[in-house]
């Protein structure tokens, strides 16, 4: 039975990934241009706004919208210290494979993972949304709201169901709480430091945290330390590669993305090693 699980919702994971990766490649293009029309808006405003010392120079990266703290305006080129997308954008069979494999296998892991539990539903959504938003990251430097909040459109109810079901509202109250305190943080990192961040990674990271956080909160912590050392870890090997020095701007949601998916598999083996608190 837990191979035919297994076997089932991996192929059913194949099916998404490859039918979800042309969406998400027209919601990024979208989104694209969306910028682009706001980043030319703004540059027309510029000369005023700089009058008024309310321009921080930078580039807003890895944002569908590049909304940026009140008093924030856009100038330069779009891609000033920034390395190349690094999948590619538009129609591509290679990435649509890729994407359909690569979920596809999550959600075979969740299957084994969970087993024929309703708590499967929401994870296999949350992986969906990963995946997708993680490519759309990699091939146009942005992650579109769109997809997250579609994600939290299902998720979100999807756990308040598993929690009646299986009465399990504590792990709700957690998931809650670690939302709220993951968006809040990212949230003042891209207040304060508006270069180091776009706010699809603020939106991101409060979906990471709602969703990891409802298996514990320590999952959800063990979810954003492994995302922040993927996302070091990946910047070094793309500033060499890249050569731009330290000043180059990676993706950061597939990092996120990555510490989501190792806290959701073995958040609580790690936890128990690092607090000595049962899985």
């Amino acid at each position: 039975m837990n191979t035919l699980l297994i076997v089932g919702t991996s192929l059913a994971g194949v099916v998404v990934g490859g039918a979800l990766d042309p969406l998400g490649q027209q919601l990024a293009d979208a989104s694209r241009a969306a910028e682009d029309r706001r980043r030319a808006q703004t540059q027309e405003r510029g000369a005023d706004t700089q009058s008024s010392d309310t321009v921080s120079h930078g580039e807003r990266e890895d944002s569908d919208d590049g909304a940026g703290p009140p008093g924030y305006a856009e100038v330069g080129p779009p891609n000033e210290g920034a390395v190349r997308n690094l999948l590619p954008a538009g129609p591509s069979f290679g990435r649509t494979v890729g994407s359909a494999l690569v979920t596809g296998a999550l959600f075979g892991g969740a299957a084994d993972h969970f087993g024929a539990d309703l708590i499967l539903a929401p994870f296999c959504v949350f992986i969906t949304m990963l995946v997708m938003i993680s490519v759309t990251d990699l091939s146009h430097r942005l992650v579109p709201r769109r997809v997250v909040y579609a994600a939290l459109a299902l998720v979100v109810p999807l756990l308040v169901l598993t929690s009646a079901v299986d009465h399990r509202w504590y792990s709700l109250t957690g998931s809650v709480i670690a939302g709220a305190v993951a968006f809040g943080l990212f949230f003042a990192i891209w207040w304060f430091i508006p270069r180091g961040m776009g706010f699809g990674d603020v939106r991101l990271a409060g979906a990471i945290g709602l969703t990891v956080g409802y298996l514990s909160l320590l999952h959800a912590y063990v979810a954003f330390l492994a995302g922040f050392v993927v996302g070091m870890v990946f910047g070094l090997v793309m500033t060499v590669i890249a050569s731009t020095g330290r000043k180059t701007r990676i993706p950061f949601a597939p990092s996120l993305a990555t510490g989501a998916v190792f806290a959701v598999f073995w958040g609580g083996h790690v936890a128990h090693g690092l607090f000595h608190v049962g899985t």
